[in-house]
């Protein structure tokens, strides 16, 4: 360990002593629960109650038989966590990103690293108010949040579709039908951070019928990479409201209604690290947060969502429905030639990719009531969506350098260069049915069996074009025309023109009607009220899709079964404990967990393979998609301790160990003869993240005046050293600390903080590609550039947070 690393790991020991679940605030967050804002006092001596609905009913975190992370609006303010990005601050073993592009969002977690550029249902399922969303919904700017949950493992028995990791869901604050009131929250910082979000409450009928709107405004530089070829700065835009109405006419029966737009502008470079070419750039470290584009990658993300809740109770039963719809568009030009292969010219991918989606969720359930011996839950999910991606990307050919017998990157010719046009739509609609029995031993025994049919259907169809153009590859001595072109034209000595005529070209089409049966079991015992023991076993399901992008016209069947992967399965099994110490000042929850996969579906790093398009054979580098069978092991330990009435202190441990298990992947290397690719055999891990990380959080706060609390925070987070990020080096071990301190009102009406996001200036790279960038279709070779993709260790960022709040707020 580092000396900066033992310093900052000593300074936030003495932050937080004690353990947790993930920066859990002292009060309940559910639909019913008290206004989150509101701080808890300083006198506060107990750990206040975490109020979850993991299993779709408001219960005590510590009385679910599941690791489960709550991270309340209390906590989202205090923190200054404004993205869904931020939450893995708090929550170890979670990886939120949005790639080298900006808009690829994926979650990992529970040993299993995703990248949605895999073409695969996620591993992790996201929610927003129990409607099933697309990630790239929540992965914005966080406003007027009421509680964000972590819930680990397969999920699919009691909510939405089925996902083998886990789901994130969100809750946005609701309308109080009682009391006017809002709030506003403004965030400056010294990176050119403006965030200003509020909500105003509006009761229309008294105690019947409220109206909330909340908005928000969010201005950074994104990532604060910058080119060197280029004076303009990145930066990110995104700006939202939110209408909430709810309607509440008896105890009996409650309405929820919200509609959600967004718009996010996107502008940003691909970050680098290496020595170059020699003529397209300086020597660059991780640590320069520079790139090397000529011209900026630009994204435009539109949102419109509306989601619906309603709840009816009448004589012990629970009836509700949940549905949404939503339509997305997604446009993106991005600079293919991230390592300036080709200097002051730029070339992109342009993609369109909109997006429309319903689902709706009917069930029946009986209420919790004391005494009874058996509770159920049935009902029904459908869910269709529609996805079209229209991409056009640029293609090559010889002679696009100047002459094949001496290519130069300053030597262009645009007549030598088409455009490969991608329609690639696809249809998913999933019917289940789902149910499950919980039987009550006694006031302290639970077993709960639960299952789900799905029925299953999805289509791709995907179309290439080859735009009309021509390629000088054609040897001038090879021809029967006395050493001439006959008649084929010449532009480079020796060598004559051949014609590619506009053509279609293969692409992969699949159709699948699948009946997956996914199914769990929990058994937990409670030996008294402070101490609960659990074991469940579970299965998820996620179907094999269509891969877009393979060239693969002479149909390979290794080309063509990467093309089209076989369906996902898996079991788990977890077991733990949870349990309440110190008289409820205490906090402390242990999980093991196993988890077995057939044909896990993962993403390998850049591939060489035999791209033929009809008309030529190229090398080609591509990031294939396959299926291998793997197993995950692992732990996570949560804690909290209230050390005295102004002191609160918690911790997060989260390990896991990822392997595939002799599986077949795409690997480099010399390409058999007759071959288009090459497979090996593999036994390495499914994750890019460390083995382990751990989280520590710390706020002690004392009275500096009458009704008025000065404060101090700390969050603390550690990553071991990691060899699997990247097969280019060894990331080594690191440490990031986020101080806060500051004044607020004991009554939650205001507060004012200063901030300082990785306080010690932490600097250390945190992914390095292992093959250099280049642009397909140049006569360079693979790396042609010398510049790695890579990523680094945040910015230190100084910023002031001010809020108000009013009323029922």
């Amino acid at each position: 360990m580092t000396p900066r690393i033992s310093v900052a790991f000593a300074s936030a020991s003495l932050l937080a002593l004690a353990a947790a679940t993930s920066v859990h605030a002292a009060q309940p967050a559910a639909a019913e629960a008290a206004p989150a804002e509101q701080a808890a006092p300083a006198e506060q001596t107990e750990l206040g109650e975490i109020v979850v609905t993991a299993r779709r009913r408001s219960e005590s975190l510590q009385q679910v038989p599941q690791s489960v992370t709550a991270v309340t609006s209390d906590t989202i303010n205090k923190l200054n966590i404004q993205r869904l990005e931020d939450v893995t601050a708090v929550t170890p073993g979670l990886s939120l990103n949005s790639g080298a592009s900006g808009y690829a969002t994926a979650a990992s977690t529970r040993g299993v690293s995703f990248q949605s550029e895999s073409s695969a249902a996620p591993t992790v399922a996201f929610y927003l108010n129990d409607a099933p969303v697309e990630s790239t919904v929540m992965f914005q700017s966080l406003f007027d949040v009421g509680q964000i949950e972590v819930l680990r493992g397969p999920q699919g028995t009691t909510r939405g579709i089925s996902s083998p990791s886990g789901a994130i869901t969100v809750t946005t604050r609701k309308p109080v039908l009682s009391e006017y009131g809002g709030y506003i929250n403004a965030t400056v910082t010294d990176h050119q951070g403006r965030n200003v979000n509020g909500a105003v409450n509006v009761p229309i009928i008294q105690d019947v019928l409220a109206l909330r709107v909340a908005g928000i405004i969010d201005q950074t530089d994104y990532d604060g990479v910058r080119s060197i070829n280029n004076r303009l700065r990145p930066k990110q835009e995104t700006g939202a409201i939110r209408t909430s109405l709810a309607f509440e006419p008896s105890d009996k029966l409650n309405v929820l209604v919200s509609y959600l737009h967004m718009d996010r502008n996107l502008q940003g470079y691909a970050q680098v690290a290496g020595l170059g070419a020699g003529y397209n750039g300086p020597s660059i470290g991780s640590g320069d947060r520079l790139a090397v584009n000529d011209e900026l990658s630009t994204i435009h993300q539109n949102f419109d969502l509306v989601t619906a809740q309603i709840d009816s109770r009448i004589w012990g039963q629970h009836l509700s429905y949940v549905g949404s719809y939503g339509f997305q568009k997604v446009k993106a030009a991005e600079n293919v030639d991230r390592g300036n292969v080709i200097p002051d010219v730029e070339i992109f991918n342009f993609t369109r990719s909109p997006q429309e989606r319903t689902s709706h969720e009917i069930r029946l359930a009986s209420d919790p009531a004391p005494g009874r011996f058996l509770d159920y839950t049935v009902g029904a999910f459908y869910q269709w969506i529609a996805t079209d991606v229209d991409a056009a990307q640029p293609t090559l050919l010889p002679g696009y350098f100047g002459s094949p017998a001496s290519p130069s990157p300053f030597t262009i010719n645009p007549r030598y260069q088409t455009n490969l046009s991608i329609v690639s739509p696809s249809r998913a609609e999933e019917t289940s049915f789902f149910g499950s029995l919980t039987a009550h031993f006694g006031d302290n025994t639970e077993l709960t069996v639960g299952g789900r049919q799905i029925i299953f259907r999805y289509t791709r169809t995907t179309s290439l074009g080859l735009n009309a153009g021509g390629f000088a590859a054609t040897p001038a001595s090879r021809l029967p025309f006395g050493g001439g072109c006959g008649p084929f034209t010449s532009t480079y000595a020796g060598f004559c023109d051949a014609p590619v005529p506009a053509s279609s070209i293969p692409g992969a089409s699949k159709r699948s009607l699948d009946r997956p049966f996914i199914y769990n079991v929990s058994l937990s015992h409670r030996f008294n009220r402070d101490f609960m023991v659990y074991a469940n076993t579970g299965s998820s399901w996620r179907y094999g899709p269509g891969v877009v992008g393979i060239t693969n016209a002479a149909n390979d069947p290794t080309l063509t079964a990467l093309q089209n992967l076989r369906n996902e399965t898996s079991r788990s099994y977890e077991v733990g404990f949870k349990s309440t110490l110190l008289d409820g000042r205490a906090r402390f929850n242990v999980a093991l967990f196993r988890q077995k996969f057939n044909n896990l579906i993962i993403r390998t790093e850049p591939v060489s393979y035999l791209a033929f398009n009809g008309q030529t054979t190229s090398p080609t580098l591509f990031n294939f998609t396959t299926g291998v069978p793997a197993v995950i092991e692992g732990f996570d330990i949560d804690a909290a301790l209230q050390i005295t009435q102004g002191w609160n202190a918690t911790l997060a441990v989260s390990y896991a160990d990822g392997r595939i298990e002799n599986g077949t992947i795409p690997c480099n290397g010399a390409i058999p003869a007759g071959q288009f690719i090459r497979m090996c055999q593999s036994s390495g891990s499914t994750s890019r993240d460390p083995l382990w990380s751990l989280t520590a959080t710390s706020e002690y706060a004392r009275p500096v005046k009458d009704g008025v609390d000065g404060f101090v925070r700390g969050l603390f987070n550690y990553y071991p050293e990691n060899p699997r990020k990247s097969s280019a080096l060894v990331i080594d071990n690191y440490s990031l600390l986020n101080l806060y301190a500051g004044l607020r009102s004991q009554d939650g009406a205001w507060e004012v903080a200063i901030f300082a996001k990785n306080a010690f200036k932490t600097d250390e790279t945190t992914s390095l590609d292992a093959n250099a960038y280049t642009v397909s279709g140049n006569p360079f070779g693979a790396g042609a550039s010398g510049y790695f993709g890579t990523t680094y260790t945040p910015r230190r960022e100084v910023g002031v947070n001010v809020r108000y709040a009013f009323g029922s707020r």
